[in-house]
């Protein structure tokens, strides 16, 4: 009962902070959501640079309209990648409700858009050299717009169209609220149960904790395309059972529900497989390296 006790009492004092960031994101996506949509289209090298910026912004629609726009081939394989790198689904937002980590959190979204820009620009050059660019496909404005209609949000709000300004502004950043601080309330009585149980040594032991393979498992992990993902890699950092380092390979694995529609909607599994390892192999290779520098570690 103690436990559970504590898991309230921790999560309430995160809910204001929780809401008010939704509320502004939900204002930001409801002014410029339209337009960001389409900055996306036919912008040639500077895909890569513009789906890193636009990646990191904390909505659950962005990476699902990126991997809309690469089925049909209307983005490079760099800017999807970049979207994905950059995308930190839920994990921003509950950082920032912490105090304590809150200081971290421009940190981490400059190192993850350095590290987008970097792989996004660099895989769209090796491929430019090493083949022809692939033909767009003439039906790709509108097969884009019915795949990114046939998905939902974390929070099961539609991703199409524009929501009603009371949707946009009032009861998705409430759904976005309730939904992360039952997953918060929730992950810490489990936590907080394994910790009492098991004890901070071994559970650092099953976590690699200290080793060069707790980004590959962090990586892991975040590559699970749910939100929930997310907010367990910001609750083991907080807790400091994982590393700055494995928290990066983590969250740049999770490209949410953009690799979900990837997985349903491309047809070319080879294509598929391509991404999604170019995805791991940057993430766990960032978080190695992050992790042994060491200067950013908790």
């Amino acid at each position: 009962m103690e436990i559970i006790t504590e898991a309230l009492i921790d999560t309430g004092k995160l809910v204001p902070f929780l809401a008010a960031i939704y509320f502004v994101v939900g204002f930001l996506e409801y002014r410029y959501g339209d337009r960001i949509s389409h900055v996306l289209r036919d912008l040639g090298t500077l895909g890569p640079i513009v789906g890193a910026l636009l990646g990191c912004i904390p909505q659950c629609g962005f990476s699902v309209v990126a991997s809309a726009l690469y089925v049909k081939r209307v983005i490079s394989v760099g800017t999807l990648l970049a979207v994905f790198l950059s995308t930190s689904d839920e994990a921003v937002p509950v950082l920032l409700s912490m105090p304590d980590k809150a200081k971290m959190v421009g940190v981490l979204i400059v190192i993850k858009v350095v590290i987008a820009i970097a792989a996004g620009v660099g895989i769209d050059y090796v491929i430019r050299v090493c083949q022809a660019p692939r033909p767009k496909e003439v039906t790709a404005n509108a097969s884009s717009v019915a795949v990114v209609k046939a998905h939902a949000g974390c929070c099961s709000h539609g991703l199409d169209g524009r929501p009603t300004k009371v949707q946009a502004l009032f009861l998705h950043p409430l759904q976005h609220t309730a939904r992360i601080s039952g997953f918060l309330l929730l992950l810490t009585i489990v936590l907080n149960f394994v910790v009492e149980q098991m004890g901070p040594e071994r559970i650092g032991a099953v976590l690699l904790r200290g080793t060069i393979f707790q980004p590959v498992l962090a990586s892991l992990i975040g590559l699970v395309p749910n939100c929930f993902a997310s907010v367990l890699l910001a609750e083991l950092y907080a807790k400091g059972s994982i590393s700055f380092g494995a928290l990066v390979a983590g969250l740049c694995a999770g490209g949410g529900l953009g690799i979900l529609v990837l997985l349903k909607e491309n047809r070319d599994f080879k294509d598929t497989a391509f991404v999604v390892g170019l995805l791991l192999t940057v993430s766990i290779v960032s978080g190695i390296v992050i992790q042994l520098a060491g200067t950013l570690a908790p």
